[in-house]
């Protein structure tokens, strides 16, 4: 047998012990996560609106920078005067392109005035790598083409952040490069960059810590900028591939996304950083919980200590039962409960001495039976010997009728005291057989039994003795002489069906009830219907409801006896 899977201790102890902590420590818990959500949430929220709104403050000066840095590009394109100027200068002769240049050169230097986030600007020829109407200087070998681009819209392209293009600013900026379509060359653009300080600016901003890193994204989450290079070098994907979740695991972030241009401004604050107050209330949180948990091992083992001796002396109580006399009583204990289960015990103790003279008592009736019981199979035997005796007389006396008679008889009284419960319907009718024939001689006429069954229903089992009661009530009640009774085996689902019909001179209605009533006084003390009485018991107490017996029966008609009961799998042993 596999043992039950324990889910609780088997000591009392640890079970106790257990129940304690359990119950100090769900309302705690419940505390602590109600507390640890409030906490939480007030310093998320501290934490994280003094970073948004931070982030917020630096979008808006970006975005208004970046528009500044466009609507500078406008006037030195095309669709500005000094754009047009630069289409005319290209193509004018010595005299008019001198005049030009000048005019172009003042006209960009008021607008480098009138816009004081510009920096360096100038017009970059692709083809040939020329530089014109730079404002400032400009480092050898500078390509706006290969610029990290922020954003991109047609002709327009963001960049940024990145080194200015002046040699002496070593300071990060933003720049835009834009497409000019002038008429003898497509591959002319207008470059301005920003002379806003993007990185001083950011690390003198109020932050809600002082480890915060920021970043710029671009729109296909690619690192542009980056103050902590470390964690996150410029140029790598932002949040993207097993990697960098295990990179950015001890950082919390926040995004502030470029409506216009997709790309976004982050703060990365380190968990360790930002979970600073919290950690602190945990720590005391902690220190509360584990002083709770010695409080409640305490509790416990006092709980134990009081029950401890109580259990320990019933116990010992009970080892004492099988030697203890039945006047000897147990150890009462000092508490109302234990007192009250040493008192039921006691009382069982007591029941349990009664029940064992009472068992001593039942093995010696037993006893007695078994001994009566081997007189009454000493009887039978007696009874066959003797009967056995009459017929061998009988036969060296040449009498063959009392011979058939007693060999008959004899045949009767061994299948009917046989000790088997069950028998095959071929048995049963054998014995029905020789029965008639002790009653044709008993009354000096001749009854004809038709048995109408298949051959396969005669092997079928029913409970030992049943048919003869029912043919012995025709006969008994009714039958006339050189009657004829009809046996019938039929078979209905898993049951048996078993007719017993005569030609009798049937029953009244009055004899009816008192044939079908078990209970009638009258009926037994008469001696009517003692044997279908004995058919309803055997059938019922074998069988129950599941087996039926019936009655039909009309005055000069004859009677009809039915019985149905399930068919039974195999014969009793018997002797």
């Amino acid at each position: 047998m596999v043992p039950i899977k324990r889910f609780m201790p088997y000591s009392f102890k640890n079970r106790l012990t257990i129940l304690l902590i359990v119950a100090i420590m769900v309302p705690l818990g419940l505390i602590g996560a109600v507390s640890y959500a409030s906490i939480y949430s007030v310093l998320e929220n501290k934490a994280e609106r003094g970073v948004r709104s931070n982030l917020h403050q630096v979008m808006l000066s970006l975005e208004s920078t970046l528009d500044q840095l466009n609507h500078a590009s406008q006037q030195l394109a095309l669709d500005g005067r000094i754009g047009k100027n630069l289409d005319r200068y290209l193509e004018a002769d010595v005299y008019e392109k001198k005049q030009l240049h000048d005019e172009i050169k003042n006209e960009l230097s008021l607008v480098t005035f009138t816009n004081p986030s510009m920096g360096l600007a100038f017009y970059y020829f692709a083809d040939s790598g020329q530089v014109m109407f730079e404002n400032y200087s400009i480092k050898k070998n500078a390509d706006i083409l290969k610029l990290p681009v922020l954003s991109k819209f047609g002709s327009i392209s963001y960049n940024g952040p990145h080194l200015s293009l002046n040699p002496w600013d070593g300071h990060q900026v933003f720049s835009i490069v834009r497409t000019i379509d002038l008429s003898n060359d497509d591959s002319v653009y207008v470059y301005i960059e920003t002379s806003f300080k993007l990185a001083e600016s950011l690390m003198n901003m109020e932050q809600s810590a002082a480890d915060t890193a920021h970043l710029i994204v671009d729109a296909e989450g690619r690192i542009l900028f980056s103050e902590d290079e470390a964690s996150f070098p410029s140029g790598s994907l932002y949040a993207s591939g097993d990697g960098d979740r295990d990179r950015y695991a001890g950082h919390y972030f926040f995004e502030e996304t470029n409506d216009k241009q997709s790309w976004k401004l982050v703060a990365a604050i380190p968990k360790a950083s930002y979970d600073s107050e919290l950690r602190s209330w945990l720590l005391q949180f902690v220190v509360l919980t584990i002083l709770s948990l010695a409080a409640g091992c305490l509790v416990a083992w006092i709980l134990w200590r009081s029950v401890y001796e109580p259990l320990k002396k019933l116990s010992q109580d009970m080892r004492l039962v099988p030697y203890a006399k039945p006047e000897s009583g147990g150890q009462a204990a000092s508490i109302m409960e234990f007192d009250r289960i040493h008192n039921s015990f006691e009382s069982m103790r007591l029941r349990i001495e009664e029940l064992l003279q009472e068992a001593e008592q039942r093995e010696q009736r037993k006893a007695r039976l078994e001994v009566e019981k081997l007189l009454h199979q000493i009887n039978p035997h007696f009874l066959y010997n003797a009967l056995d005796t009459v017929r061998w007389l009988a036969r060296m006396r040449g009498q063959k009728e009392i011979d058939k008679l007693v060999s008959t008889l004899n045949k009767i009284l061994h299948y009917n005291l046989n000790k088997g419960e069950t028998a095959k319907i071929r048995d049963e009718l054998e014995a029905l057989q020789n029965y008639m024939a002790v009653q044709a001689v008993r009354f000096h006429f001749q009854y004809e039994i038709d048995i109408e069954a298949e051959e396969r229903m005669l092997d079928w089992v029913i409970p030992r003795f049943i048919l003869q009661p029912l043919v012995e009530n025709a006969i008994l009640h009714g039958l006339k002489e050189d009657g004829r009774i009809g046996i019938r085996i039929t078979e209905e689902g898993s049951d048996a069906l078993i007719e017993v019909r005569d030609d009798g001179i049937g029953m009244t209605e009055e004899q009816l009830r008192k044939l079908r009533d078990t209970d009638s006084e009258q009926t037994s003390s008469a001696g009517f219907g003692i044997g279908l009485n004995y058919v309803r018991k055997v059938v019922g107490l074998r069988f129950g409801e599941n087996a039926k017996l019936t009655i039909e029966s009309m005055p000069d008609t004859g009677t009809v006896i039915t019985l149905r009961l399930p068919i039974l799998q195999e014969v009793d042993g018997g002797a």
